[in-house]
């Protein structure tokens, strides 16, 4: 058995705080526990630039945590059904499915860390509990675990011997603001010593992460950050600390990142050209005050430096830690020629960066080394405009999305992979329809991108191989859901709206296409190429 699968991005509608190298949740309603490259407090930035002339410019939308990738382990996915309240989990090596009865309406599923079983919890939202399920060499075995609040996301520990269950209000109709969803659940996965622990945090929280070591837990809250001691007996708030002294401030505008470490909290807010440093431990706050309007910041998977874009001027300020708690005047800004940007994407595991906007059509990316001591930007001129932006973890290439094609092509969407190490073309593809999902192996060697007309009954799956920039659309039978990654078996996966549910599976090693359908009725494995 294998260990947890690294699908690089968070599912459909993911929102809440940046946790660099640890856990970021909320996810889709149908999924959770996809880590994730970012999500903001909204899942679009909702800042609006006013410039010098007087024109109005569209805010930055965080589109990439917009697509994501349902559970998955080191050797299966897993797939709740609220409606039988089964859970069906298909080897992806082997294609054979099992099923294994959970609680009344499992929901929401997450992945957990473990370094020899395939383990996954799901919340059961009408029983107020939760199963663990493990597949180790002995079977599956399974576990209840209450949740006396329920809840609609999880939050689980780099270690894996965490699980917290809590409510994100934003996926709840007409919240009534005296409702502060501020119970969480937090259920110590100690195999043998399973229990739960109920906590209260900060009002409305939109996200919770962890400390790499998994000794703290963070709730990002309207009343700032709650901060959870785990290395007791028990789970115990310890700690509440403000991000602003204005009880005013606009919560929902708000941008949070905090270091895996657990040691700084960076807050950015719409509108405003500073970025708070929080050191956690004392609540001491260094503001850094930019040239301009900060539309996005973004933090380096390590915690070293946090990046942040200034439209306006077209500069980049680069934060780095402890330094800049200490002293809020010793960053590097440095300018960005003849191109806007307004966002930014980090690669997990490289130095480089990448710059670009999706406010207003511009078909340029601008990449940069964020560990050079006097950055050098270096424009790569995409054939359309920008829309979204996932590089591998090695920052060797990148996926790129496009939109903005009405009256250029008939296409209505495309990607780029783009050799961003080298000085290479990129490749562009066009799409039959607009992107649901993206996934990008961990080694950066394969992309994955579903897409999915539902008007026209176009549905797709594009395989993309780095560095080769090779690229094979199949057509789906049926309306993709999310897209993701099967480490411990080399597959790809896209996962379908069907009544009796259905999985189509890519061996990145062959090629060889095969689909699941039916895994509440035991039904055949389809081999071939048709999905």
């Amino acid at each position: 058995m294998a260990r947890i699968s690294a699908s690089l991005v968070a599912t459909f509608a993911c929102v809440g705080a940046v946790f660099a190298g640890g856990s970021v949740v909320a996810c889709s309603a149908s999924q959770e526990g996809a880590s994730a490259p970012r999500a903001d407090t909204s899942s679009t930035t909702t800042t609006t630039t006013t410039t010098t002339t007087g024109t109005t410019t569209p805010p930055e939308q965080e589109l990439e945590s917009a697509y994501g990738a349902p559970v998955a382990t080191g050797t299966y996915v897993w797939i709740a059904n609220a409606a039988s309240g089964r859970v069906a989990f298909i080897n992806a090596a082997t294609l054979a499915v099992e099923v294994v009865e959970a609680g009344h309406a499992p929901t929401y599923l997450a992945a957990v860390p473990d370094p020899v079983d395939d383990v996954a919890i799901v919340l059961n939202v009408l029983s107020r509990d939760a199963t663990l399920l493990r597949a180790s060499g002995s079977g599956l075995s399974t576990r209840a675990l209450s949740v006396p609040t329920s809840g609609n996301a999880w939050a689980v520990s780099p270690t894996g011997r965490f699980a917290t269950a809590w409510t994100d209000a934003r996926r709840i109709a007409s919240p009534d603001p005296i409702d502060g969803y501020q119970d969480i659940s937090v259920l110590d996965l100690t195999v043998g010593q399973e229990r739960t622990t109920e906590l209260a945090v900060g009002y409305r929280p939109v996200a919770l992460g962890y400390a790499a070591d998994s000794s703290r837990l963070f709730a990002v809250t309207a009343d700032g950050v709650t901060v959870v001691d785990l290395s007791g007996p028990a789970p115990l708030v310890v700690d509440n600390v403000a991000l602003s002294d204005d009880p005013f401030e606009d919560t929902q505008s708000r941008d949070v990142a905090i270091t895996p470490d657990g040691a700084y909290a960076l807050v950015r807010r719409d509108g405003d050209p500073t970025v708070r440093v929080v050191t956690l431990a004392t609540g001491v706050r260094s503001d850094v005050v930019l040239p301009g309007p900060v539309t996005d910041l973004d933090l380096a998977a390590d915690g070293s430096v946090a990046v942040a874009v200034v439209r306006d001027t077209s500069e980049v300020a680069l934060l780095r830690l402890p330094d800049v708690a200490e002293d809020p005047l010793f960053f590097t800004l440095f300018s960005v020629a003849d191109t806007t940007i307004g966002s930014v994407s980090l690669a997990g595991a490289s130095t480089l960066a990448l710059l670009y906007t999706n406010a207003v059509p511009s078909p340029v990316l601008t990449v940069f080394d964020s560990a050079a001591l006097v950055p050098e930007p270096r424009p790569i001129v995409l054939k359309a405009p920008v829309e979204a932006v996932f590089p591998t973890p090695d920052g060797a290439h990148a996926v790129v999305l496009h939109h903005e094609l009405a009256g250029v092509s008939s296409y209505p969407a495309a990607l780029s992979v783009v050799p961003v190490a080298a000085l290479l073309p990129a490749k562009i593809f066009g799409l039959d329809a607009p992107v649901v999902s993206v996934a990008v192996s961990p080694a950066g060697t394969h992309a994955l991108v579903a897409t999915s007309d539902a008007l026209s009954h176009t549905y797709q799956m594009v395989v993309a191989r780095m560095p080769s920039l090779d690229l094979d659309a199949f057509p789906l039978a049926s309306e993709p859901i999310a897209a993701g990654i099967v480490l411990g078996a080399d597959q790809g996966y896209v996962a379908q709206r069907h009544p009796d549910g259905r999985i189509t599976f890519v061996d990145f090693g062959t090629g060889q296409l095969r689909t699941v359908t039916g895994f509440e009725l035991a039904a055949q494995v389809v081999d071939g190429s048709a999905p």
